[in-house]
């Protein structure tokens, strides 16, 4: 497999280490056998050490692959089969004694039946053997959450000792997806990496320079359709887990700032953000929408001096109700807000209190006309989440990839194509995500039948609970707009034509269970 060298040109967007299996679990449930993406990493790994090979000056010795318990071991092990059919003569060094994931072993598997040498750590003479090596392969750890930085532990950190002290020590490296430590004290340096699909956060400095440690970069591509980067199943992986000593609030306070005309919507969002996982929902309603409403005894009200429709006499308490205590992780401005001059002035008074306060907000609905005319608000961290009409009357033609690029740099954010923290997302039968620095995706399913009222409110309210929740607003808006999706057509099952917004926040969980493998906590 080809890889195309970037030499020092920044890319065009960083993958999140996350990211990657989020994208493996979305390429799973398309039905793509995830034994063909380790195969072909492998093989992409494989190319780039034969060209290394191959371009040595001194004669070729052998090529020791170090394997790490996971994925990226299996990736090291792929590349051993690949390496034997160009003749490389290749030894193999495990750190543990089986890998954790089935593909990773299956792979090991074939190397052992293709009589490849292996060792066991603490293990080395028997494979190793006397030759100092033309090439080290460091598929240790590779990408992963909390990978880069951290100190080395175990028989991984073993490993990396081992190496700095033997014959490997002088020879070239060349890391998979990322060398093994990258950012901490005992990294262990590459003369190359070769990354998959896209480059991953930290392999460049903050002025877009790849690290020293890194060396050249090389990025493969994978054989998956361009739907592996849509929202999906995958989606949930960046889903904060649930801590055993977990008390309420831990998971999360958001409040819902709307009604007035329209009393249901923010009740159908605060169903939604809890059905997420979000602790405590609060909802700012004026008096009359509160009388009126079929109020959820999960749902906490808010009182707010406003009567008929939301006004800058509401500020100061909404504030206070977000400030003081534990405070709100996140707040939701829009649902059901309805268009009266003074509800768009005091939304346009608590966008700036709120971002002020460093408050992640989603702005839904009418509360879209608050914002500033072709830009993102200054400062603001969160989600915009128009409809086709809204997103013409609030960007015009302006392009929202540039819209956002403009809002980073004007920020001050240091790494754009890194930045996850504002989006938009565009509603309708297919909806459209942009980020900062080149992101962008599509979220597709669902049913028609959720073309009724009120879904909207569900996705705002969905992706606000997670926010609240500590996901980033690129990773909210991409799992919520799978969710809603999913439910949705879990719940059209159930009822058909007959189906309501009010049918889908209890599939909103159902469906997060089974993509978090909570759902034997649930039948308990």
């Amino acid at each position: 497999m080809e890889a195309e060298a970037r030499g020092r040109e920044p890319a065009r967007w960083c993958m999140h280490w996350a990211e990657v299996s989020v994208f493996d679990d979305n390429a799973t449930a398309l039905g793509i056998d995830i034994s063909d993406l380790m195969g072909a990493a492998g093989q992409g790994l494989a190319a780039q050490a034969v060209r290394m090979l191959n371009s040595a000056a001194k004669p070729r010795g052998p090529v020791w692959i170090l394997c790490g318990p996971g994925n990226n071991g299996g990736d090291g092990f792929a590349a051993a089969l690949g390496l034997i059919e160009d003749g490389v003569d290749v030894r193999l060094l495990a750190t543990h004694l089986i890998q954790h994931g089935p593909t990773a072993q299956a792979f090991r598997d074939r190397c052992i039946a293709a009589g490849i040498p292996l060792s066991i750590w603490p293990e080395v003479q028997s494979t190793i053997g006397t030759g100092t090596p033309a090439l080290v392969i460091d598929c240790l750890l590779g990408a992963g959450p909390g990978r880069s930085g951290v100190r080395l532990r175990g028989d991984v950190a073993n490993v990396r000792h081992w190496l700095a002290e033997s014959r490997g020590k002088q020879s070239p490296v060349l890391a998979c997806d990322m060398p093994t430590g990258l950012g901490g004290p005992d990294v262990i340096t590459a003369t190359a990496t070769v990354t998959y699909h896209a480059e991953k956060w930290s392999l460049r400095n903050i002025d877009g320079r790849i690290q020293d440690d890194v060396g050249e970069i090389y990025t493969a591509n994978l054989p998956w359709p361009a739907r592996v980067e849509d929202c999906g199943p995958g989606d949930a992986r960046r889903h904060p887990p649930i801590r055993v000593d977990a008390r309420k609030g831990d998971r999360g306070r958001l409040l819902i700032v709307g009604g007035g005309p329209y009393h249901g919507a923010p009740i159908l969002s605060g169903l939604a953000a809890e059905r997420s996982g979000c602790d405590l929902v609060h909802l700012a309603m004026p008096s009359d929408a509160v009388e009126r409403a079929e109020w959820p005894l999960s749902l906490i009200p808010e009182d707010i001096p406003d009567a008929t429709h939301i006004t800058t006499r509401s500020v100061a308490a909404i504030l206070d109700r977000v400030l003081n205590g534990r405070g709100c992780q996140a707040v939701l401005i829009g649902p059901g807000l309805g268009r009266e001059s003074e509800s768009i002035e005091a939304v346009c008074d608590l966008i700036e209190k709120l971002v002020e306060a460093n408050i992640p907000l989603v702005i839904d609905a009418d509360a879209i006309r608050a914002l500033p005319s072709h830009e993102w608000p200054a400062g603001m961290v969160g989600v915009v989440t128009p409809h086709q009409e809204e997103m013409a009357h609030w960007l015009g033609a302006s392009d929202p990839v540039e819209i956002l690029n403009i809002r980073a740099r004007r920020d001050g954010i240091e790494r754009v194509v890194e930045d996850e923290s504002c989006v938009i997302v565009r509603t309708g039968a297919e909806d459209e995500l942009w980020a900062p620095g080149g992101r962008h995706c599509f979220a597709s399913g669902g049913h028609a039948r959720m073309s009724v009222g009120g879904t909207g409110d569900l996705l705002s309210g969905c992706i606000a609970g997670l926010i609240a929740q500590g996901m980033s607003p690129w990773a909210a808006s991409r799992l919520g707009c799978a969710l809603l999706r999913t439910a949705g057509a879990s719940a059209a099952i159930e009822y058909g034509p007959g189906l309501s917004a009010s049918d889908v926040p209890s599939h909103i969980a159902r469906t997060l269970a089974t993509w978090t493998g909570h759902a034997e906590d649930r039948d308990a």
